[in-house]
């Protein structure tokens, strides 16, 4: 039975939650079938949770109670997805997104900060193509999909209703409001893939290679769009129908594995890429002000790209652009030798 001090530091991480008081206190009669009066009675420490209490809400809120007991050490406890939600198909992985992001959208003023050597990974979503072809490659390398074993890739492969699992996911992401950080190495590793797995005969089409190839040019146009306007929209939408806000930032310096942090006015979240496509999370309070500040220092030090900065913009899309260019004149070179 947890201490009156723990007790109370416990539903303070609760409370924390919700944008008023009252509403915590209907979510805690609906979760430990109580009235009000026995949840105000265990709010002010005048009856102790019970275990089970304890546990359910500790499970339901995904909070750590280590961390309680723990407190200033150099432990951080975190949640590690793949631990949660198996992943036995791409609806798995997908569905878990979804999930999270429905949790941060209910969160006031949420705010995403990204740090990334690669493509933000709910960007491929832009082009069903592109999504396609990272899920079937994490789920014959990371997940080890057994139906994916002996399997050349094709865009058939990946079927409607994933197709509009990763649509709700972008959909998502469009509308959250972010912070971003890149390095002229984001189109790197998945031009590598393509590029690999076309030598590697992985292919049922290789002229899928190239289609693949032309998305990404596609991407850079229209992520570079995203920049001079300051907001997210879709592929088709205009600017003026942007949703959230969208501020990107240039570093070289910085090759930092895919971090990320949620802040809002309830709280804070951080996650990094761990075992990719998987992530670690946490809400660890001393892990998120280090996280927050790391963003703080790394973009004051960086070159923003939105909204003004047209000259560093525009050379930022053109060596990626550039680069994109030029693997597709190897992948043509490739395909018209091995006809």
């Amino acid at each position: 039975m947890l201490q009156s001090t723990l007790q109370d530091q416990f539903f303070e991480i609760i409370l924390k939650r919700f944008p008023r008081r009252a509403d915590a206190v209907d979510e805690l009669c609906h979760l430990l079938n109580l009235a009000k009066d026995p949840i105000y009675r265990r709010l002010r420490g005048d009856t102790p949770l019970l275990p089970q209490e304890l546990g359910l809400l500790s499970q339901h809120f995904n909070i750590s109670l280590d961390a309680l007991v723990i407190g200033q050490s150099d432990r951080v406890v975190v949640d590690f997805n793949a631990f949660s939600h198996k992943i036995a198909s791409f609806s798995d992985y997908l569905g878990a997104m979804n999930d999270d992001f429905e949790q941060i959208h209910k969160m006031p003023n949420a705010h995403l900060y990204y740090a990334s050597a690669e493509l933000p990974v709910f960007t491929y979503s832009l082009f069903p193509e592109l999504i396609a072809f990272k899920l079937y490659g994490w789920g014959r390398t990371t997940w080890n999909l057994e139906w994916l074993r002996d399997r050349k890739f094709s865009f058939d492969l990946i079927t409607q209703p994933v197709i509009r699992e990763s649509q709700n996911m972008l959909q998502q992401y469009l509308a959250l409001p972010s912070t971003e950080l890149w390095t002229a190495q984001i189109m790197d590793n998945t031009l590598a893939q393509i590029e690999y797995h076309l030598y590697a005969g992985g292919f049922r089409d290789p002229q899928d290679s190239l289609v693949l190839i032309d998305r990404l040019q596609e991407w850079a146009s229209h992520m570079k769009a995203l920049t001079i306007a300051g907001c997210k929209f879709n592929i088709g939408e205009k600017p003026e129908h942007g949703r959230g806000q969208f501020q990107l930032f240039y570093n070289e310096m910085v090759y930092a594995n895919i971090t990320a942090l949620i802040t809002s006015d309830v709280g804070r979240m951080a996650y990094t890429a761990y075992c990719t496509p998987n992530f670690l999370k946490s809400t660890d309070t001393r892990l998120c002000d280090y996280t927050q500040n790391w963003f703080e220092i790394i973009t004051g030090k960086s070159t923003a790209l939105t909204h003004a900065a047209d000259k560093n913009r525009d050379w930022f899309f053109r060596e990626i652009t550039q680069k994109v260019e030029r693997r597709k004149q190897r992948i043509l070179l490739h395909i018209e030798e091995n006809q």
